[in-house]
């Protein structure tokens, strides 16, 4: 039997697909679960954006398109980020992908040579350190903490970066923290970089869905990382579409060739109509707002589930400013993570996701999706109550 090639032998399975398989097999067996474990919107794909795809099938939108996209997907991305980032770009900055994943890999795989160094957030989804193995990049970790509200610990960056450092990769809002990087810390991230040729990995595939009147802020808006900073991102999370597989890439010009040469042997190209049904997402949502109609609906589970959380006695959470994660604090339970997630799970049929697959420092944390019904995240809060009750009378 012919190996596998070295390049993936440190490389797992999602260790959060697993789980979700699990709990799919305990529902086949008749289990009742109450799941929060996938970053899956509960909502369908928004009726325009699929009437738009059916129209390209009919219009003839069936052929090779660009490896880049077409030039009417890439200026409804340009025009989405004038209009709501305040950044200007050209057409001629963005490639279309399949999915933010991709869009991950190519960008890493790029610009990542063996031995090359990136620095990557601790948690974060675990997708980034895979592609930093499959590169042979030398990996290290920035720490975010709970107790700094998530929030890059500068100093500690600037003792992470050498002469070797090639890429340093952000996400804000992050997965699984769901926190969001303040201007005050981009513009650290900045000093840690000043005069040094290191690219930032932005991915910003979260960053319409935040609450509060928050906003994320791209580090290209930072005027000495706007020739640094590479964008990545998507439309599963915001417009609720997982299963097309259309992401982006926005990077400086300097950038652009290698990329583009990369991504044509890559994917050749996303599928047409796909990209013209994306194109109609971005310029017709100031029409329909379905971004805004989900993300309020994002909010108002949000704030039940924090709420329900921060009354019990061993679980606690900050509120998240983003995403539709929130990271859920059971020190107080004595348990690790993963002993933690298995008793909640064959105990009360409640599946959260074990934060320590995020990272040494998610150990301590589960990770809790609230894409899911209000129905489910209302059952699954009077199970954790009954769960911190037990913990209670077992004496933790």
């Amino acid at each position: 039997m012919v190996q596998k090639a070295d390049r993936l032998k440190d490389i797992e399975f999602s260790k959060i697909r697993l789980l979700n398989q699990k709990v799919e097999e305990l529902q086949a067996e008749g289990r009742e679960m109450c799941t929060f474990t996938i970053g899956q919107p509960d909502f369908p794909t928004p009726q325009y954006i699929k009437d738009a795809c059916t129209k390209a099938l009919a219009d003839g939108f069936t052929g090779y398109g660009s490896y880049t996209g077409s030039l009417n997907f890439r200026q409804a991305v340009v025009d989405k980020y004038k209009r709501e980032n305040g950044l200007e770009f050209s057409a001629d900055q963005v490639i279309a992908s399949n999915g933010a994943a991709q869009a991950a890999y190519l960008v890493l795989t790029t610009f990542v040579n063996p031995g090359d160094e990136i620095i990557l957030p601790n948690p974060m989804y675990n997708i980034y350190d895979n592609i930093g193995k499959i590169c042979g990049a030398v990996i290290k970790h920035y720490s975010l903490k709970e107790e700094n509200e998530f929030q890059i610990d500068i100093e500690e960056l600037k003792g992470l970066v050498t002469d070797k450092t090639k890429m340093i990769v952000i996400c804000s809002p992050n997965n699984p923290i769901g926190g969001i990087l303040t201007k005050e810390t981009l513009e650290g991230v900045a000093e840690a970089v000043k005069d040094k040729d290191i690219l930032i990995c932005s991915d910003e595939i979260y960053e319409r869905l935040t609450y509060d009147g928050e906003t994320a802020p791209s580090p290209a808006l930072i005027p000495s990382l706007r020739d640094k900073t590479i964008i990545i991102n998507g439309f599963s999370k915001a417009f609720s579409m997982t299963g097309w597989r259309i992401g982006y890439v926005i990077a400086p010009m300097q950038y652009m060739e290698p990329l583009t040469l990369h991504s044509g042997f890559q994917i050749s190209g996303i599928a047409t109509y796909n990209a013209e049904a994306a194109a109609t997402a971005l310029n017709d949502d100031v029409k329909y707002h379905t971004v805004d109609t989900m993300r309020d609906e994002f909010e108002t589970r949000r704030n039940y589930f924090v709420e329900e959380i921060n009354k019990t006695e061993h679980f606690s959470c900050l509120k998240p400013k983003g995403a539709f994660y929130i990271f859920m604090n059971i020190r107080k339970t004595g348990m690790t993570s993963n002993e933690f997630i298995d008793w909640l799970v064959e105990n009360y049929g409640v599946a959260m996701v074990n934060g320590a697959v995020f990272g040494s420092e998610g150990e301590g944390f589960v990770r809790i999706s609230y894409a899911s019904s209000m129905e489910q995240i209302k059952r699954g809060c009077e199970l954790l109550h009954e769960a911190d009750k037990a913990l209670t009378e077992m004496g933790r």
